[in-house]
Protein backbone atom coordinates (compact mmCIF):
# COMPACT_ATOMS: atom_id res chain seq x y z
CA UNK A 1 0.00 0.00 0.00
CA UNK A 2 1.46 3.38 -0.67
CA UNK A 3 -0.96 5.82 0.77
CA UNK A 4 1.54 8.13 2.67
CA UNK A 5 0.86 11.79 1.50
CA UNK A 6 2.71 13.38 4.38
CA UNK A 7 4.49 15.90 2.27
CA UNK A 8 7.50 19.04 3.10
CA UNK A 9 5.91 21.82 2.93
CA UNK A 10 7.79 23.75 0.14
CA UNK A 11 6.54 20.93 -1.99
CA UNK A 12 2.85 20.70 -0.98
CA UNK A 13 2.88 24.21 -1.65
CA UNK A 14 4.44 24.30 -5.26
CA UNK A 15 1.65 24.57 -8.40
CA UNK A 16 3.41 21.41 -10.63
CA UNK A 17 1.30 21.51 -13.07
CA UNK A 18 -0.12 24.30 -15.65
CA UNK A 19 -3.32 26.31 -14.86
CA UNK A 20 -5.38 28.92 -15.72
CA UNK A 21 -3.62 32.39 -14.31
CA UNK A 22 -5.53 33.93 -11.66
CA UNK A 23 -7.49 36.95 -12.03
CA UNK A 24 -4.40 39.31 -10.17
CA UNK A 25 -1.95 37.47 -12.49
CA UNK A 26 -4.27 38.13 -15.68
CA UNK A 27 -4.32 42.04 -14.76
CA UNK A 28 -0.54 41.54 -14.02
CA UNK A 29 0.16 39.89 -18.17
CA UNK A 30 -2.27 42.78 -18.89
CA UNK A 31 -0.53 45.51 -17.51
CA UNK A 32 3.25 44.22 -19.22
CA UNK A 33 1.83 43.80 -22.42
CA UNK A 34 0.28 47.35 -22.58
CA UNK A 35 3.71 48.51 -21.97
CA UNK A 36 5.44 46.17 -24.48
CA UNK A 37 3.25 47.64 -26.77
CA UNK A 38 3.59 51.50 -25.81
CA UNK A 39 5.24 53.40 -28.39
CA UNK A 40 8.80 53.32 -26.58
CA UNK A 41 9.60 49.90 -26.59
CA UNK A 42 7.97 49.11 -29.57
CA UNK A 43 10.71 51.41 -30.93
CA UNK A 44 13.14 49.04 -28.88
CA UNK A 45 11.76 45.60 -29.81
CA UNK A 46 11.48 46.24 -33.69
CA UNK A 47 14.92 47.36 -33.19
CA UNK A 48 16.00 43.55 -32.70
CA UNK A 49 17.92 43.95 -29.22
CA UNK A 50 19.51 41.12 -28.92
CA UNK A 51 19.37 39.24 -31.57
CA UNK A 52 21.71 36.19 -32.06
CA UNK A 53 22.64 36.09 -28.22
CA UNK A 54 21.49 33.16 -25.41
CA UNK A 55 20.66 35.61 -23.33
CA UNK A 56 19.78 39.73 -23.50
CA UNK A 57 18.78 42.25 -20.38
CA UNK A 58 15.61 44.12 -21.75
CA UNK A 59 16.08 47.36 -19.46
CA UNK A 60 12.90 49.13 -18.36
CA UNK A 61 13.01 52.56 -16.77
CA UNK A 62 11.38 52.16 -13.62
CA UNK A 63 9.67 55.33 -13.52
CA UNK A 64 8.03 54.07 -16.95
CA UNK A 65 6.31 51.25 -15.04
CA UNK A 66 3.90 53.99 -13.08
CA UNK A 67 2.02 54.24 -16.56
CA UNK A 68 0.63 50.44 -16.63
CA UNK A 69 -1.48 49.35 -13.89
CA UNK A 70 0.20 48.55 -10.84
CA UNK A 71 3.28 47.22 -11.65
CA UNK A 72 5.26 49.37 -9.26
CA UNK A 73 3.60 48.12 -6.21
CA UNK A 74 3.41 44.46 -7.63
CA UNK A 75 7.34 44.59 -8.39
CA UNK A 76 7.64 46.24 -4.81
CA UNK A 77 5.72 43.78 -3.23
CA UNK A 78 6.39 40.67 -5.18
CA UNK A 79 9.10 41.29 -7.07
CA UNK A 80 9.61 37.49 -8.25
CA UNK A 81 6.27 36.85 -9.17
CA UNK A 82 5.94 39.87 -11.45
CA UNK A 83 8.74 39.49 -13.00
CA UNK A 84 8.03 36.23 -13.96
CA UNK A 85 4.88 37.31 -15.84
CA UNK A 86 6.29 40.01 -17.50
CA UNK A 87 9.69 37.82 -18.95
CA UNK A 88 6.60 35.31 -20.31
CA UNK A 89 5.20 38.15 -21.99
CA UNK A 90 8.68 39.64 -23.20
CA UNK A 91 9.36 36.12 -24.37
CA UNK A 92 6.23 36.21 -26.26
CA UNK A 93 7.23 39.56 -28.24
CA UNK A 94 10.79 38.11 -29.10
CA UNK A 95 9.03 34.97 -30.40
CA UNK A 96 6.42 37.21 -32.65
CA UNK A 97 9.92 38.86 -34.43
CA UNK A 98 10.76 35.33 -35.16
CA UNK A 99 14.27 35.74 -32.38
CA UNK A 100 15.65 32.50 -30.55
CA UNK A 101 17.00 34.73 -27.72
CA UNK A 102 16.30 34.38 -24.01
CA UNK A 103 15.23 38.31 -22.60
CA UNK A 104 15.03 38.89 -19.31
CA UNK A 105 13.36 41.99 -17.64
CA UNK A 106 15.84 44.59 -16.10
CA UNK A 107 14.66 47.47 -14.51
CA UNK A 108 16.79 50.19 -14.54
CA UNK A 109 17.10 53.90 -12.64
CA UNK A 110 15.45 53.27 -9.77
CA UNK A 111 14.24 56.31 -7.79
CA UNK A 112 16.35 58.10 -5.24
CA UNK A 113 14.23 57.22 -2.12
CA UNK A 114 15.32 53.60 -3.40
CA UNK A 115 19.50 54.33 -3.24
CA UNK A 116 21.40 53.01 0.33
CA UNK A 117 24.27 53.00 1.74
CA UNK A 118 25.16 48.92 1.59
CA UNK A 119 27.36 49.63 4.87
CA UNK A 120 24.24 50.20 7.19
CA UNK A 121 22.16 47.24 5.30
CA UNK A 122 20.13 45.75 8.13
CA UNK A 123 18.15 42.61 8.58
CA UNK A 124 14.86 44.48 8.65
CA UNK A 125 15.57 45.21 4.80
CA UNK A 126 15.34 41.82 3.68
CA UNK A 127 13.22 40.99 0.45
CA UNK A 128 13.67 45.20 -0.35
CA UNK A 129 14.92 46.22 -3.78
CA UNK A 130 17.73 48.58 -3.43
CA UNK A 131 20.08 50.41 -5.58
CA UNK A 132 23.72 50.31 -3.84
CA UNK A 133 26.98 52.26 -5.07
CA UNK A 134 29.63 49.17 -5.21
CA UNK A 135 33.35 48.81 -5.68
CA UNK A 136 34.19 45.51 -7.00
CA UNK A 137 37.02 44.12 -4.93
CA UNK A 138 36.94 40.18 -6.08
CA UNK A 139 35.03 38.10 -8.40
CA UNK A 140 34.38 34.42 -8.57
CA UNK A 141 34.75 31.77 -11.30
CA UNK A 142 31.35 31.80 -13.22
CA UNK A 143 29.30 27.93 -12.67
CA UNK A 144 25.95 27.17 -13.03
CA UNK A 145 22.96 26.49 -10.92
CA UNK A 146 19.88 23.77 -11.33
CA UNK A 147 16.70 26.81 -11.67
CA UNK A 148 14.21 24.17 -12.66
CA UNK A 149 13.77 20.76 -12.56
CA UNK A 150 11.96 18.13 -14.73
CA UNK A 151 9.96 15.26 -13.28
CA UNK A 152 8.92 12.39 -14.80
CA UNK A 153 6.39 9.36 -13.56
CA UNK A 154 7.79 6.24 -14.70
CA UNK A 155 3.96 4.99 -15.13
CA UNK A 156 1.73 6.97 -16.53
CA UNK A 157 4.21 9.43 -18.34
CA UNK A 158 3.16 12.55 -16.60
CA UNK A 159 6.17 15.04 -16.23
CA UNK A 160 6.01 18.40 -13.99
CA UNK A 161 9.01 21.00 -12.95
CA UNK A 162 10.13 22.60 -9.73
CA UNK A 163 11.61 25.43 -9.16
CA UNK A 164 14.47 24.88 -7.05
CA UNK A 165 16.61 27.56 -4.64
CA UNK A 166 19.67 28.43 -5.03
CA UNK A 167 22.11 26.56 -2.67
CA UNK A 168 19.90 25.23 -1.16
CA UNK A 169 19.33 21.32 -1.21
CA UNK A 170 17.31 20.30 -4.30
CA UNK A 171 14.06 19.74 -3.58
CA UNK A 172 13.12 15.68 -3.14
CA UNK A 173 10.34 14.09 -5.13
CA UNK A 174 8.15 12.02 -3.55
CA UNK A 175 4.94 10.44 -5.85
CA UNK A 176 3.17 11.27 -8.59
CA UNK A 177 0.29 13.56 -7.71
CA UNK A 178 -2.16 11.81 -10.45
CA UNK A 179 -1.23 8.11 -9.76
CA UNK A 180 -1.60 9.11 -5.77
CA UNK A 181 -5.20 10.56 -6.42
CA UNK A 182 -6.12 8.17 -8.52
CA UNK A 183 -5.32 5.26 -5.70
CA UNK A 184 -7.29 7.70 -3.20
CA UNK A 185 -10.13 7.75 -5.48
CA UNK A 186 -10.13 4.14 -6.08
CA UNK A 187 -10.28 3.53 -2.47
CA UNK A 188 -13.40 5.49 -1.91
CA UNK A 189 -15.42 3.23 -4.87
CA UNK A 190 -17.44 0.44 -4.02
CA UNK A 191 -15.36 -2.41 -5.35
CA UNK A 192 -11.33 -1.06 -4.78
CA UNK A 193 -8.39 -2.66 -6.31
CA UNK A 194 -6.51 -4.83 -3.99
CA UNK A 195 -3.01 -3.98 -6.06
CA UNK A 196 -1.62 -0.68 -7.04
CA UNK A 197 1.12 0.47 -8.92
CA UNK A 198 3.64 2.33 -7.08
CA UNK A 199 3.03 5.96 -7.02
CA UNK A 200 6.93 7.02 -6.15
CA UNK A 201 8.40 5.52 -8.91
CA UNK A 202 9.06 8.46 -10.38
CA UNK A 203 12.71 9.96 -11.88
CA UNK A 204 14.22 13.46 -12.87
CA UNK A 205 14.71 14.16 -16.80
CA UNK A 206 18.14 15.58 -17.05
CA UNK A 207 18.07 16.35 -20.14
CA UNK A 208 14.95 18.59 -19.76
CA UNK A 209 16.66 20.72 -16.71
CA UNK A 210 16.77 24.05 -16.96
CA UNK A 211 20.33 25.75 -16.02
CA UNK A 212 21.47 29.35 -15.26
CA UNK A 213 24.59 31.30 -15.30
CA UNK A 214 25.91 32.73 -11.96
CA UNK A 215 28.75 34.38 -10.54
CA UNK A 216 29.63 35.78 -6.50
CA UNK A 217 31.20 39.27 -6.54
CA UNK A 218 32.59 40.52 -3.25
CA UNK A 219 32.04 44.57 -3.55
CA UNK A 220 32.62 47.57 -1.16
CA UNK A 221 31.06 51.04 -0.96
CA UNK A 222 32.73 54.03 -1.07
CA UNK A 223 32.05 55.15 2.00
CA UNK A 224 33.39 51.77 3.24
CA UNK A 225 37.11 52.64 1.75
CA UNK A 226 37.04 55.59 4.07
CA UNK A 227 35.57 54.44 7.38
CA UNK A 228 38.19 51.48 7.97
CA UNK A 229 35.33 48.71 7.07
CA UNK A 230 36.90 47.99 3.71
CA UNK A 231 40.70 47.78 5.63
CA UNK A 232 38.93 45.20 8.20
CA UNK A 233 38.19 43.04 5.25
CA UNK A 234 34.57 43.79 5.06
CA UNK A 235 32.71 43.42 2.20
CA UNK A 236 28.97 42.31 1.09
CA UNK A 237 28.52 39.52 -1.57
CA UNK A 238 26.51 40.30 -4.84
CA UNK A 239 25.34 37.24 -7.42
CA UNK A 240 24.82 37.91 -10.72
CA UNK A 241 23.48 36.30 -13.26
CA UNK A 242 22.87 35.15 -16.88
CA UNK A 243 24.23 38.14 -19.10
CA UNK A 244 25.83 39.80 -16.36
CA UNK A 245 28.04 36.68 -15.01
CA UNK A 246 31.74 37.46 -16.32
CA UNK A 247 31.39 41.19 -17.36
CA UNK A 248 32.56 42.61 -13.97
CA UNK A 249 36.43 42.54 -12.82
CA UNK A 250 37.98 44.06 -10.06
CA UNK A 251 37.99 47.93 -9.19
CA UNK A 252 34.69 47.99 -11.65
CA UNK A 253 32.29 50.92 -9.89
CA UNK A 254 28.91 49.72 -10.63
CA UNK A 255 25.28 50.66 -9.44
CA UNK A 256 23.85 47.27 -8.26
CA UNK A 257 19.68 47.27 -8.27
CA UNK A 258 19.39 44.27 -5.85
CA UNK A 259 16.84 42.16 -3.74
CA UNK A 260 18.22 42.32 -0.43
CA UNK A 261 18.34 38.33 0.85
CA UNK A 262 19.73 36.45 3.58
CA UNK A 263 22.36 33.20 3.46
CA UNK A 264 23.37 30.84 6.27
CA UNK A 265 26.95 31.87 7.51
CA UNK A 266 29.64 29.97 5.22
CA UNK A 267 31.64 29.03 8.40
CA UNK A 268 28.59 27.27 10.29
CA UNK A 269 29.51 25.23 12.71
CA UNK A 270 26.05 23.04 12.82
CA UNK A 271 23.34 22.60 10.37
CA UNK A 272 20.71 24.43 12.24
CA UNK A 273 22.31 27.25 12.99
CA UNK A 274 20.02 30.02 13.43
CA UNK A 275 22.46 33.09 11.99
CA UNK A 276 22.33 34.39 9.05
CA UNK A 277 24.07 37.27 6.57
CA UNK A 278 23.13 39.61 3.99
CA UNK A 279 23.87 39.41 0.64
CA UNK A 280 22.58 41.08 -2.72
CA UNK A 281 20.98 39.09 -5.21
CA UNK A 282 21.16 41.32 -8.03
CA UNK A 283 18.18 42.07 -10.38
CA UNK A 284 20.00 44.97 -12.65
CA UNK A 285 23.33 46.26 -13.14
CA UNK A 286 24.36 50.01 -14.46
CA UNK A 287 28.04 51.33 -14.75
CA UNK A 288 29.44 53.85 -12.69
CA UNK A 289 28.28 54.90 -9.40
CA UNK A 290 24.98 57.07 -9.12
CA UNK A 291 24.73 58.29 -5.68
CA UNK A 292 28.22 58.54 -4.84
CA UNK A 293 31.31 61.50 -6.97
CA UNK A 294 34.20 59.41 -7.64
CA UNK A 295 36.16 61.51 -6.00
CA UNK A 296 34.50 60.28 -2.68
CA UNK A 297 36.24 56.57 -3.00
CA UNK A 298 39.84 55.99 -1.50
CA UNK A 299 41.15 54.22 -4.23
CA UNK A 300 44.29 53.51 -2.36
CA UNK A 301 42.27 51.31 -0.14
CA UNK A 302 41.08 49.59 -3.05
CA UNK A 303 44.57 48.80 -3.88
CA UNK A 304 45.97 47.60 -0.68
CA UNK A 305 43.22 44.70 -0.69
CA UNK A 306 44.14 40.77 -1.71
CA UNK A 307 42.34 39.87 -5.09
CA UNK A 308 41.51 36.53 -2.91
Amino acid sequence: MFLNRRSSREESMKRRFPTEPSEDEQKTLASWRLLFESPKYVADLNASPGKDEPVFGFEIEWDDLEQFGELQLELTESMEHTLACGNQVLKEQYSDRVMSTRPVIRIVNLPSSRYYEMSELRMRDRTRLLAFDAIVVRASPAIGWLKVSTHRCNDCGLKWTINERLARPREKVKYCSDCLDAIVKDQSSKKPRSYYKDPTDVSMVAEENFYEDVQYLEVISPLMTKNGMALNQECFQVVVFDEYVGQFSRGAHLTINAMVAVDPLVNRDFIRDTRRMIYLKAHSVEEGLSNTSEESVDASVIDSLPPN
